[in-house]
Formats: structure tokens, sequence, C-alpha cells
């Protein structure tokens, strides 16, 4: 893995709030890591915690930190991408403490040539697995069609 080491921001079109990542860490042609910590600003953040449904938006982002990282690789811009749904999402806990720092990574599964991809990621928490998800998304050619 190439390491990265550049904050989520200068690779993600999200900004806050809804910018989830923190940094990017390693990349190859498959996998990207990332961290994030849990802020108390953060607009999924209830009562001082992170329900642990909103983990997918941390791993649908660290899918987008691969795609757009793929892109500056290219000396592409950053692309658009469309979270579709997820299989096999599995939460080992209820919710996460704020303060807390995130481990995540995405894995590529495929993508078609039609844009359809599928990511197998993962978030831990001082190393214990917490959620993972096999993740469907579309990246259009040309995301200005759609809109």
């Amino acid at each position: 893995m190439q390491r990265i080491d550049l904050p989520a921001e200068s690779l993600l079109p999200h900004r806050p709030p809804m910018l989830l990542i923190d940094q990017a860490l390693e990349a190859n042609e498959d996998t990207i890591t990332a961290s994030a910590m849990v802020h108390a600003d953060s607009i999924f953040v209830e009562n001082g915690r992170l329900p642990a449904h909103a983990l997918l938006e941390y791993m649908a982002q660290t899918m987008g930190l691969w795609a757009c990282w793929q892109a500056k690789e290219a000396g592409l811009p950053p692309p658009v991408g469309f979270l579709l749904g997820t299989r096999s999402l599995k939460l080992a806990v209820d919710s996460i403490a704020v303060g807390s720092n995130l481990a995540l990574s995405a894995t590529r599964i495929y993508i078609s040539d039609e844009g359809l991809a599928q990511f197998d990621c993962e978030a831990r928490l001082n190393g214990e697995l917490i959620a993972s998800a096999k993740i469907n998304a579309f990246q259009p050619k040309d995301a200005t069609s759609l809109m």
C-alpha cells in the first residue's frame, strides 16, 4: 500500500457537516484506509454518542476516498458517486462515544463499465471490528446528465 496521509477534505467533495472522514492514510489499486474521529458536532451524534447505523455513511465516504484518490492519481477531477445500498451490514455495537477514533477501510470487489461498484468495507475501534458491509454505489460517467 502507498502512504497517502492527506486530509480527507483534499480528496472528497464533501464539506461539513457531511464530511465525516478526517484522514486518508494508505491506498493501492483495490483498497484504501482512513481514520475518523467521532466529533461532538457531527450531524449524526445524539447525546454524546454516534448511533452505529451511521457507520454506513463513514464506510461509504471511505469508498468515495478510494474513487477520488484513483481519479487524482490519473489526473482527473473527483468523481461523483451515489450510495445505492448495502448487503450484509453487520454492527457489533449500538453506538460509539464522541472522541472515539475509527479505523476505516474499503476494498473494491468490482466496478462495472457502466459505473456500478461494490466494496467490502470495515470500521474498527481500538482494533476491534465494530461494523462491516458490502456497499453498492454508482459512479456515472456524466453526473450532470442525472441532475
